[in-house]
């Protein structure tokens, strides 16, 4: 970031921020018509995810810049992004399975791998026609009202004047107090609920952090710890997603066979071939196989996540907190 964006007063670092956020979006839009830009889409996603996240976090300070309508907009196009992501995540670990099932159960891994495919085929071309229409004009309409902002200075007042330091230094210890609240309501592995608001928490306090590392020695550490804390409950949270997903499915292969075989029956189809139909390699137990090995990988995420953060582990995370937020106070 700019050099002593701390000093800076914060009405005009907070939109500076959230331009630059804006600018991350933008840079990724175009590479997602391209086939074989995979990354296009996740860039695209975080850079809104980080927008929205300096929106929140600054809220005050950039009150009236963006109105409710178009912070609306901004949701509704994030929230776009969310379906053909959560299937490439899904895809990507179901096909790291293929080689710890037994023959009999890949069937029913290669049923699953077909049903997300078309899912994720399908939230993608929603996807490019849904930005495509409506990404160019939310853009124009946010650089217009970040770009501007009006500020009323007393010059006779005493004190020092805030600045985007002090502002940030005060959210800072407002977001690691709420993380810190999360973490020791996450109790076991299936504490999706507070397992899920620590995660959000987690990423927007590496969020703020993250573009004034630069200007903060003690940040980069505090940054890269609460990254591992991020990732390792998106994980959990992936296979939280995945144990319900994987619930479903096993519903519907089952409904399927038994329609199949329902149907072979009043058909009056020959003997034979109701045979080969039973004989068909069952969906059912390679789903259930591929549950009891997420099942396995999400007890594991919550072991290492108990070790490192939980049962008052967080309270080391606000004394580090505190002091960077000495450092921010200090360097503006």
């Amino acid at each position: 970031m700019v050099d002593s964006l701390l000093a800076r007063p914060p009405e005009e670092g907070a939109r500076r921020l959230a331009l630059s956020f804006l600018d991350q979006a933008a840079a990724a839009f175009p590479r997602l018509d391209d086939p074989a830009g995979t990354e296009a889409l996740h860039d695209f996603r975080v850079g809104l995810r980080r927008l929205r996240s300096c929106l929140r976090a600054y809220q005050e300070v950039l009150a009236g810049s963006v109105p409710k309508k178009l912070a609306r907009r901004l949701r509704r196009l994030a929230a776009a992004t969310g379906p053909g992501r959560d299937a490439e995540v899904q895809i990507e670990w179901l096909q790291s399975r293929g080689k710890h099932l037994s023959r009999g159960h890949r069937a029913g891994l290669a049923w699953h791998l077909g049903r997300l495919d078309k899912r994720l085929r399908a939230a993608y071309a929603e996807l490019t026609g849904h930005l495509g229409a409506r990404f160019p004009d939310l853009e124009k309409d946010l650089r217009h009202h970040l770009s501007v902002y009006q500020a009323e200075v007393h010059l006779g007042s005493d004190g020092p004047h805030p600045t985007l330091g002090t502002v940030t230094a005060a959210t800072l210890r407002r977001q690691s107090e709420e993380l810190a609240d999360h973490l020791t309501h996450v109790r076991g592995a299936g504490d999706v609920k507070e397992a899920h608001r620590a995660r959000i928490s987690a990423k927007r306090l590496r969020y703020l952090l993250e573009p004034l590392a630069d200007d903060l020695p003690a940040a980069p550490p505090l940054v890269k710890r609460l990254k591992k804390l991020q990732d390792l409950l998106g994980e959990l949270h992936d296979a939280h997603v995945l144990e319900s997903d994987l619930a479903a499915a096993v519903e519907t292969a089952a409904a399927e066979r038994a329609h199949h075989l329902f149907t072979l029956a009043l058909d009056n189809q020959p003997d034979e071939a109701r045979l080969r139909a039973a004989r068909r390699r069952p969906h059912e137990p390679g789903l259930l196989a591929l549950a009891h090995q997420n099942r396995e990988r999400r007890d594991e995420l919550f072991a290492e996540i108990e070790t490192d953060w939980l049962g008052g582990k967080a309270e080391e995370l606000l004394r580090q907190v505190e002091a960077l937020a000495v450092e921010m106070e200090e360097a503006a």
